[in-house]
């Protein structure tokens, strides 16, 4: 007997200004003696002379702010040192990551770190690297943005740790810190390094594909299993029920169909894992990876099985999406 089964599947202020409020004092003769009356006289010249005196000196004009200093090379080499010292350790965090959470904890804080420091280069740099810092400063902030948005991508566009540095390093924030140090680098060799020197150079994506048909696992037994694939390519594993425990599992291309042979007379569950570029040695795709697992179990004790990926209008099957920590190893 076979049965087939099929899956369906973001003041101004008021203030009166005192002018020197110029109070006209009019002092008026008090019955003196005229000589009294002229040490007066002499008194309020004197008097009037400090004030003429006062009202010059306030009436100076006050001197120009000295010009601004113009940072030194031995000052500013220092400050790139700085972006070396901070974002050296980030990147060498990402390289040797070697999970796919690793690497997006590693990722997040070089974007934390790149922002923090795109806003506190020199002010004043010598004249001849003015153009290039700036062009540093707006590299950091693309640096920052690039490091965030893989570190997004990290558990579905890419998937494992080695995938999520390729795209890294091919960035536009990775592309902007070369051509900064490059900028950098014709005023002096060492700056460019300073800045850039800790980046890995561009890696290339990877498409590795096993054989169709190709057995990860082998078993043994009367039953089989007939598997049609219109989408990508795919690992499909079959378990005990209730456990990630892998009994057999089998390697099909996208757009090919393939037969598993020798499945136990048993009822077990089965996942499937899709992607792009398979990855042997971390036995996972390594971009573009999603995850499922059937929602009925599979009694091959007295039939033969046909199971299609894609989803087909009146399938008869049904499937739950995984993350993936909830699949297992094939």
């Amino acid at each position: 007997m076979v049965n087939s089964l099929t899956s369906r599947s973001r003041v101004r202020v008021g203030g009166t200004v005192l002018a020197g409020l110029l109070l006209a004092a009019s002092l008026a003769a008090c019955g003196s003696s005229g000589s009294s009356g002229s040490n007066n006289s002499s008194s309020d010249q004197s008097t009037d002379s400090g004030s003429s005196g006062d009202s010059g000196s306030g009436g100076d004009t006050p001197s120009a702010p000295p010009s601004p200093t113009v940072m030194s090379s031995a000052a500013y080499e220092q400050s790139l040192t700085s972006v070396n010292a901070q974002l050296a350790p980030d990147v060498a965090a990402v390289v040797n990551a070697e999970t796919p959470d690793a690497a997006k904890t590693a990722l997040s804080k070089l974007s934390t770190d790149a922002q923090n420091l795109s806003g506190g280069l020199p002010s004043d740099p010598p004249d001849t690297l003015s153009a290039p810092t700036q062009q540093l400063s707006t590299a950091l902030g693309t640096l920052s943005t690039s490091a965030d948005s893989t570190a997004s991508d990290v558990g579905s566009a890419v998937c494992t740790s080695a995938s999520a540095l390729a795209e890294f390093t091919r960035s536009d924030g990775a592309k902007a810190m070369r051509d900064a140090a490059t900028a950098l680098g014709s005023v002096d060799p060492a700056y460019g390094k300073d800045v850039a020197g800790f980046l890995p150079a561009p890696i290339a994506d990877q498409t590795r594909q096993l054989g169709n048909g190709q057995v990860l696992r082998h078993s043994d037994g009367p039953g089989s299993l007939t598997i049609n694939n219109s989408g990508t390519d795919a690992v499909v594993t079959l378990t005990k029920v209730g456990t990630k425990t892998p009994v057999a599992s089998v390697y099909v291309r996208g757009n090919a169909n393939t037969t598993l042979s020798d499945i136990p007379g048993d009822t077990f569950d089965i996942y499937v894992s899709s992607g792009t570029d398979w990855d042997s040695a971390a036995q996972k795709f390594t971009r573009q990876c999603s995850f499922s697992k059937t929602d009925s179990t599979w009694d091959f004790s007295d039939s033969d099985w046909s199971l299609t990926l894609t989803p087909v209008v009146n399938g008869n099957l049904t499937v739950s999406q995984l993350g993936a920590g909830d699949a297992p190893n094939p």
